[in-house]
Parts: C-alpha cells; structure tokens; sequence
C-alpha cells in the first residue's frame, strides 16, 4: 500500500482552507465596495431629491445641483433602454446600459431623478488595482498557512515519527527486545496513550511467543526421543529371521517413521520466522517416494495412476517441505478415491494432483484450507489442506482447488 504522508495532508489542509477562506474575504470585499457605492450614489440621490421637491413645491424650475442628474417629469421623458426596462421591472432603480453607462433613478413626487454615474464609478476604475491588491493578499495567506502547517505538522507529527522509528527498528533489530518501555519517553497525550497500548499488546505478544516456543521445543524434544528409539527397535527386528509379511510390516513401519520425522521437522519450520535455505530438488523421486509412503491407502482399490512428471524438472525449496504437500495432496486424492483414475502432472511450474473421488461436500469447499474442516467421511483431524495453505503461504506458492461429485483437482503454482 502506497503511503500518505500526514505532514503532506496537512499542508494541503491548511493551504486549501487558508486559500477559501481568502477567496471568500476577496469575494466579500469586493461584493462590500460595490455595495458601498451604491449606497453613496443613494444618499445623494435621496439629498438631491429632497432639493428637487422643493423647487417642484414652488413651482420654480427644477435645476438639479449635481451635475450628472438630469430630472425628467414623465416616463416617456426618460432614455428609451431605461423605458424598456422599466416596463418588465417597474421598481428597478439601477440600470447598466451598453457602452459601459451606468445609471441610478429616484422616484419623485412628480417625475423622475436620473443620475449618470458613469464617470464617478470608482471601484470600476480601481478593479485592477483592487484584483491585484486581493491576488497578493491571497498569496501572502497562502504562504503564511503553509508554513505555519509545516511547524505546526512538524511538531505534532514530532512524537508519532519517534514513536514509528521505535516499531520499525523494534521489529527489525532483535537484539531489541519487546518488551522494552519505551512509553514512558511519550508525553501523556493521545500519542502517549498509543505508545502504552503498543507496550502492553508487545508484551502479550512477547509472552505468548515464548510459551510457544516453549511448547515447540518441549513437543520436538518429547517426540523425537521415543522415535528414536522405535527406530532403533525397527532396526533390531529388520534383522532378525521374519517372514516376508513380517518384513513388509516393518518396512511400512519404517516409512511411517520417517514420515513422523519430517512431519516434525516441517512443523517445526512453520513455526520459525526464517525459512530454511532453498536447494533444487528432483520432483519425480519425492513424486514417487510420497506415493511408497500413501500406497497403503489404495489396497482393495482399482484405482490407474497416471505420472506425467518429467525426469528433469525440480524445484527450488526446502526438501521436507514440498515432499510434506507432496503426502497431504497425494494422500488425500488416494484415500478419497475407490476407483477410477489419478493423475500427477507437471507443466510450466505448475503440479497437478487430480482424482475421480467423490469430491468435497460442497458446505465446505469454500473453508476446505482452513484449520479442523473436514467432511463426512473423513477420518482424519482437517489438518492437512490447512497445512498445505501454510506451506504456500510460506514459501509464495499459488494454490487453487475445484472440486465436484467427478472428482478434485489441486493446482500448486510454484514461483519461477
């Protein structure tokens, strides 16, 4: 996943926040001064009028004093764009006509009072001056956000930079342990409180991480003493006089000893956090080794073996490992098959185990890799496509399975 930078989003937070905030001031600044303008505009048309009415009381002839207002005693006096407007908006009182005129009109008792303010628009005028003015204010805002967010997110962001250079080399130095109290170092605010929760979930973790290092070691060491002795027994009986039935059970016994030890020693590797070293290894003599090691499985069974392995192709992984998903594939294709046909192939990386079985209950091929899911008919603990999924999560290896009432397929993709 990409990362964001928090310093980033807060620049960009507070540049865009300060960058609306001074369009809206500019905006208002200018929506105030025309606004300003024309309120002049009125006060003197309103002290205009007041003289005009006067002069109309008298009955003298009307002179306004302002010399852009113009009396006119009817409508039909007035230019005809002001007319033509007044007759779609009667109460209008302020008119911009083409060539840039602009016009105010007061209503009096008899006739009108039409001011031409053309030539007094002073915020028309100082428009470019007013833009320039707001653009710089804008910019001057603009940087002044910006650097007070890069302190600002510099300083906040200060303790979660440190409490993240403690994580990163917490979980690749392991010289440093866990469990080190590093909380104490944060100031007792949210940060403080994160770093105190990370301590105490490290040391859950820690104590559970050494109880089941315990346990692995305590298992390994508890079971490889009486197979070795087994071992040493079978070795004892193999030489003695036995018949040839004899013979075979202890040769099968051998094999199941063998298989227990690198069961084990495969356990025993997904439990480590590091792999062992990867080596090439023939596929076709683990192939048929792992079928010596099920073949119990197909007595009574008219089951047809089909191999299409080439001598040539190998693999790159540990050799315990692969010969581990070579017996769980292998195993469970010749348990759950009483006849027909499985096959064994291997193509462009990818290793096919497929048989004509009854297949996976349908209520459980969508959690068939998931730890103590069986079907019906298994007589097994569900362990073993759960072992599989670990191992190729382990070493990278797609893994795909498609399975109905004709039987089921396992497709193992291994890396180049």
């Amino acid at each position: 996943m990409k990362m964001q930078s928090l310093r980033r989003r807060i620049l960009l937070a507070f540049i865009a926040s300060s960058a609306l905030a001074a369009l809206l001031f500019g905006l208002s600044t200018i929506i105030f001064a025309y606004h300003t303008e024309d309120q002049v505009f009125e006060t003197f048309l309103k002290a205009e009028a007041s003289y005009v009415e006067q002069q109309l009381a008298s009955d003298t002839l009307v002179t306004p004093r302002l010399t852009f207002a113009s009396y006119y005693k009817e409508i039909s006096a007035l230019p005809q764009p002001i007319q033509t407007s007044l007759l779609h908006a009667p109460t209008r009182n302020e008119f911009a006509l083409d060539g840039g005129r602009h016009f105010h009109l007061f209503r009096l008792s008899k006739g009108f009072l039409l001011a031409d303010v053309t030539e007094q628009l002073v915020v028309r005028q100082m428009r470019q001056q007013l833009a320039v003015f707001l653009f710089t204010l804008l910019l001057i805002v603009v940087l002044c956000s910006a650097g007070f967010a890069y302190l600002l997110a510099r300083r906040v962001l200060k303790p979660l930079h440190q409490l993240t250079r403690v994580v990163d080399s917490t979980g690749q130095q392991s010289a440093m342990p866990l469990t080190a109290s590093f909380a104490n170092d944060f100031s007792p605010d949210e940060i403080g409180r994160l770093a105190q929760a990370l301590q105490k979930s490290w040391q859950r973790v820690a104590e559970f991480i050494g109880r089941e290092q315990q346990f692995t070691q305590d298992v390994s060491h508890e079971l490889r003493t009486p197979l070795t002795v087994i071992q040493g027994a079978l070795t004892l009986i193999q030489h003695s006089p036995l018949t040839t039935q004899q013979l075979l059970l202890v040769q099968r016994l051998q094999s199941a000893q063998l298989q227990i030890n690198q069961t084990i020693e495969t356990l025993m590797l997904l439990a480590r956090e590091q792999l062992p070293a990867a080596a090439p290894v023939k596929l076709l003599p683990l192939v048929e080794q792992s079928i010596l090691q099920q073949q119990a499985k197909l007595d009574g069974k008219t089951v047809k073996l089909q191999l299409d392995i080439s001598v040539q192709s190998q693999l790159t992984m540990d050799e315990n490992s692969l010969l581990i998903l070579l017996n769980n594939l292998i195993g469970n294709a010749f348990e759950h098959t009483t006849s027909g046909v499985i096959g064994i192939t291997f193509q462009h990386q990818v290793l096919t185990v497929q048989d004509s079985g009854s297949g996976i209950d349908a209520s459980i091929r969508e959690q068939v890799f998931e730890s103590g899911v069986k079907g019906q008919s298994s007589q097994g603990m569900g362990v073993g496509l759960s072992l599989v999924k670990r191992l190729c999560d382990k070493w990278q290896i797609l893994y795909q399975l498609h399975s109905n009432n004709q039987g089921t397929c396992v497709r193992l993709q291994f890396p180049d």
